[in-house]
């Protein structure tokens, strides 16, 4: 039913309504004329229509399809809405929620860590089975969605196997470092370019924040390492946090500060390669609906805040409380990476990070890259949708 001169109602079987905008409803026709057949795509002209266009006619057929003819100065157009279609894409004038074409939006939800409960079913798969099975590729892309990081036993400890493993789930990301990246440590190493090539504590992070969009999916295989010796254990460490349940921890416990490092945007910026990379972004990110997204944080790559001085103050306690958090023993998940392992993990919602080790007695060596986090989740839905019918 007509509501106005711009809109109509329409009430669906379970008596849910929504209010349909008619350039909304006419930019949206899927007739082939509107919508190509075979890709799917696009072709109507949004900007070219008629911004006051309104239907000549509009009913709704026995079946619930809306039959709507359109008239304007270029003469008529007739559309036809499935009555599911419009209850999809609808549903958002209905309850304001996210697009329900979000790649998210069709996963179970994502399950909240600290160290007790990710101990409990530790997300690991073999790399045998991840990478020739189509349920151990199912099993890897569940647990990164539900946790955020998963580990890989028994990776071949050869240099560029990484790039085998990512292409398995995404198209690989090349930064200012090329397509992978080396993190070697050894005995006998003079002047290292940077902390984590020495046995230096490598603090909780997450990577390359000072860029337009950090890389969403990293992952880190293990070729060598000499952390324990004779049961010895020399430190090196690999640590993860899962910054979801952090920020929701802040959100229960302190709102304000919570509050504070959401809305409060903090410069990240590096220098390398003679160039100098630098982006704004809140620590902590939430979407429309006030889920937490993103986390950003890298206190090696912070810049001096930028925010009005009776705001300093506040923004310091807030962050102490979320690196509090952070740091605490009982958020993490540690352990000793060996050869064959590789870890992978969202690198905007896990932190990540190393603990201090003797570098005169220690040899490590880590390959990395990166991807984006968007094709794990499209991915993961498809095999999920097949799974579930």
């Amino acid at each position: 039913m007509p509501t106005s001169s711009h809109t109509v109602k329409v009430i669906f079987s379970d008596d849910q309504a929504c209010e349909l905008n008619y350039i909304w409803l006419r930019d949206n026709c899927t007739c082939p004329q509107c919508i190509h057949p075979q890709s799917k795509q696009k072709l109507v002209d949004t900007a070219a229509l008629d911004f006051n266009v309104r239907p000549v006619s509009m009913e709704a057929s026995a079946d619930g399809t809306l039959e709507v003819s359109w008239g304007d100065s270029k003469g008529t157009h007739n559309s036809s809405y499935d009555p599911l279609w419009l209850y999809k894409h609808g549903r958002s004038y209905m309850l304001d929620s996210d697009n329900k074409d979000d790649p998210r939006a069709a996963l179970p939800p994502q399950e909240l860590w600290d160290r007790v409960s990710i101990w409990k079913g530790m997300p690991e798969v073999s790399y045998k089975e991840f990478m020739s099975t189509d349920d151990g590729l199912y099993r890897w892309l569940d647990l990164m969605h539900k946790y955020g990081v998963v580990v890989l036993r028994g990776v071949p400890c050869e240099k560029d196997e990484i790039l085998n493993a990512v292409k398995r789930v995404a198209y690989v990301k090349s930064t200012i470092w090329g397509d992978t990246f080396d993190v070697i440590c050894e005995p006998v190493q003079n002047d290292p370019s940077h902390l984590a090539y020495t046995g230096m504590y490598l603090e909780h992070h997450t990577d390359m924040n000072y860029r337009e969009k950090s890389p969403g999916l990293q992952m880190l295989h293990c070729l060598k390492a000499m952390d324990i010796q004779n049961g010895e254990d020399f430190g090196g460490k690999s640590f993860f946090v899962d910054g979801f349940m952090v920020a929701n921890w802040m959100r229960e416990n302190n709102p304000a500060a919570f509050h504070i490092l959401a809305s409060t945007p903090v410069q990240f910026s590096i220098a390398s390669h003679n160039m100098r990379y630098s982006q704004m972004s809140p620590i902590i990110c939430v979407g429309k609906d006030g889920s937490v997204e993103e986390i950003h944080y890298n206190n090696r790559t912070l810049a001096p805040i930028q925010a009005p001085a009776h705001l300093v103050a506040p923004f310091y306690h807030a962050l102490k409380e979320f690196a509090n958090k952070m740091r605490d023993p009982g958020s993490e998940l540690s352990f000793h990476m060996v050869p064959g392992d590789l870890v992978a993990f969202n690198n905007r919602r896990v932190l990540h990070g190393r603990t201090s080790f003797d570098s005169t007695k220690v040899m490590r060596h880590l390959q990395g890259c990166y991807a984006d986090i968007d094709e794990v989740f499209t991915r993961y839905r498809a095999m999920h949708s097949q799974r579930t019918k």
